[in-house]
C-alpha cells in the first residue's frame, strides 16, 4: 500500500471543505450547525466548532506537504499515512452522516472509531522522532489539535445521541450526567497527556472545548464549575508530563 498511502492522503482532505456543507450542495438534509439533536448541558458555545477551520486548513498543508517527493519516501510519514487516512475518511463519514441523518448511536460510532483513529496518528506523530519545519507546524499541531478536539467531541455526542434515542440515564439529573461526562473527558485528556510529554497542541485543543462548554453553562454553576475543575485537571497534567519528560533542570 505505500504507492495509495500519499494519494489518500492528498485526496481525503481535499474532500474534507465540500462535504462539510455538502446538505447546501445537494439541497438536502441539514447543515452541520443544525443537526437534529437535542442541546445538552457539554454542547460548546458556537464559537468552539471554528476549530475545524483550522484543523481542514492544516489537513490540506499536510496533504500537499507529505506528497512531495522528498517526503514520500520518508519512512516515518510511511508510518503515519496508515492512522492519518483512517482519520480523515472516518470525519468525511460523520459529516455525511450528520447532514443526511438525525442523530443517534450510529453517529456516536463513527466519532468514537475517529477517536481511535486519531489518537493513533498522533501517538506516532509524538513518538516519531521530528524533523524540519513540516513537522514542527503542520504535523504535530494537526495531529495534536485533532485528538484533542475529537476526545471531547466524543463526549459531547454521547448525551446527545443518548438523548435522541430516548436514553434519559435512568432518570439521573442532566447536570449530573454532565458533569460525569466532563471529568471523564478531562480524564481521558490527563491520561493521554501522560503518554505523549504533555502535548501543547492536544492539551490547547481539549482545553478550547471545556472553555467553551463553561461559558455555554453560565446559567449553570454546577456544570461550569466541573468545566473549570476539568480544564485545570488537563493543564496540571500537560505541566507534569513536560516536566517529567525535559527532566530536571
Amino acid at each position: 500500500m505505500p504507492g495509495i498511502g500519499p494519494l489518500l492522503n492528498l485526496l481525503l482532505p481535499a474532500l474534507l471543505p465540500p462535504v462539510s456543507v455538502l446538505a447546501s450542495l445537494l439541497g438536502a438534509g441539514h447543515p452541520l450547525w443544525a443537526m437534529q439533536s437535542v442541546r445538552t448541558p457539554v454542547v460548546p458555545a458556537p464559537y468552539a466548532f471554528s476549530i475545524w477551520g483550522l484543523i481542514f486548513a492544516l489537513a490540506l498543508a499536510w496533504g500537499f506537504w507529505q506528497v512531495r517527493p522528498v517526503q514520500r519516501t520518508d519512512a516515518r510519514l510511511t508510518r503515519l499515512r496508515g492512522p492519518a487516512a483512517a482519520a480523515f475518511a472516518l470525519m468525511l463519514l460523520w459529516m455525511v452522516a450528520a447532514q443526511l441523518t438525525p442523530n443517534g448511536w450510529h453517529l456516536l460510532a463513527i466519532i468514537l472509531a475517529l477517536l481511535v483513529a486519531a489518537l493513533a496518528a498522533f501517538r506516532r506523530a509524538v513518538a516519531l522522532p521530528p524533523g524540519g519545519a513540516g513537522w514542527r507546524w503542520i504535523v504535530r499541531p494537526l495531529f495534536g489539535m485533532l485528538a484533542g478536539w475529537v476526545s471531547a467531541a466524543s463526549i459531547v455526542n454521547l448525551p446527545g445521541a443518548a438523548a435522541t434515542e430516548g436514553f434519559a440515564w435512568f432518570g439521573t439529573d442532566p447536570s449530573l450526567v454532565a458533569m460525569g461526562l466532563l471529568l471523564l473527558a478531562a480524564w481521558i485528556g490527563a491520561a493521554v497527556l501522560r503518554h505523549s510529554q504533555g502535548d501543547a497542541w492536544y492539551a490547547g485543543a481539549l482545553l478550547w472545548a471545556l472553555a467553551a462548554i463553561l461559558l455555554a453553562n453560565r446559567a449553570m454553576p454546577s456544570v461550569a464549575l466541573t468545566a473549570g475543575l476539568g480544564m485545570l485537571l488537563v493543564a496540571v497534567s500537560a505541566w507534569l508530563a513536560r516536566i517529567g519528560h525535559e527532566g530536571p533542570m
